[in-house]
């Protein structure tokens, strides 16, 4: 199972973005950034790892293989 966190846009007009937490075919949108004041210094992967455990619980976390994992900031 793939488990995706992208950067993306909410809504046309609000001019509000996030991320995108996609888990297979469900996917959740987040309000939220890595290394924000509630969570300074965080690294990408640390912020994919909150953000999916935020959103779809810490089972969905607690097997991925992190080390072989892609993060990209792109």
């Amino acid at each position: 199972m793939k488990v995706i966190v992208f950067h993306a846009s909410y809504g046309c007009e609000t001019g509000c973005c996030g991320h995108i937490v996609q888990v297979g075919d469900d996917e959740r949108f987040a309000h939220d950034h890595p290394g924000t004041l509630q969570n300074p210094g965080e690294s990408d992967r640390e912020f994919a790892e909150r953000i999916v455990t935020e959103q779809f619980g810490a089972e969905h976390v607690a097997d991925l293989d992190w080390e072989n994992c892609v993060v990209s900031d792109d």
